[in-house]
């Protein structure tokens, strides 16, 4: 069974929760697939980052937030 493409990402999204809210919370996150963060106010604005400078699919959307 061939793993979701946004796995990694969303993975190392989890278990760095605590430190990224740290130093990142109420931002959106582009997460790519080897782990860079990139972090934004504006969530078109990340998204459109991430297209341009990764393409389609290729990058994890994430707002940074306490979930619990």
């Amino acid at each position: 069974m061939k793993e979701f493409a946004l796995t990694k990402q969303y993975d190392y999204y989890a278990g760095h929760e605590q430190e990224l809210l740290k130093k990142y919370n109420g931002t959106y996150l582009i997460i790519t697939d080897d782990l860079m963060v990139f972090s934004f106010k504006d969530m078109e604005e990340a998204y459109i980052y991430g297209l341009k400078n990764f393409g389609a699919g290729n990058f994890l959307l994430q707002k940074c937030r306490q979930t619990r």
